[in-house]
């Protein structure tokens, strides 16, 4: 991850935003119970030096994916398990089309260890850093508005669920912001 603490920060809100779903209880949503398990240790792992580059993104981002599959295959609590399936694949969308790569801006790849800011998206040309950086505010304004859904459609008094809920994926999305940005 990047040296500065503001990054440090978000990243530590988007592992307490991961980790929030996990204190309640797990009789009734284990398959939910053990995808917010997974997304705890892909946040952490963005502070392994070289955590979330290259095949390791993809690797991690086609686990999530496969999650948000399992997690909704559960036709009596799919209702449920959708925000959990949408912070999966909203994660894994910028795990693996938004990442930085590790590269110089000319291709050449990086020998010395150096790691490249997750804002910077040297990517080998000018399209592609076009796409990615647009990708990334899209992914993050429609992860958001799927997150903040279920506080403003509902009528009458906020359920500690839905609060639980709408945490969780607004402190996720803070935390992926620097990958996604």
């Amino acid at each position: 991850m990047h040296d500065l603490p503001l990054i440090h920060a978000l990243g530590i809100i988007g592992i307490v935003g991961a980790a929030l779903p996990l204190f309640r209880e797990r009789g009734r949503r284990r398959r939910a119970w053990v995808a917010h398990l997974a997304m705890v240790v892909v946040m952490a792992a963005m502070f392994i030096p070289g955590g979330m580059t290259g095949w390791v993104s993809v690797g991690t981002g086609c686990l999530l994916i496969a999650l948000a599959m399992w997690v909704t295959a559960d036709a009596a609590d799919r209702a449920a398990a959708l925000p959990c399936a949408a912070d999966l694949a909203a994660m894994a969308l910028i795990l693996l089309f938004v990442s930085p790569a590790l590269t110089y801006s000319d291709g050449a790849p990086r020998s010395d260890g150096y790691q490249v800011p997750l804002h910077a998206h040297q990517m080998l040309g000018g399209p592609p850093m076009i796409f990615t950086t647009w990708l990334g505010l899209l992914v993050l304004a429609c992860w958001a508005t799927i997150a903040l859904y279920p506080l403003l459609s509902q009528r009458g008094p906020i359920g500690r669920q839905t609060k639980i809920t709408v945490a969780s994926g607004i402190l996720m999305i803070t935390g992926m912001v620097p990958m996604a940005a």
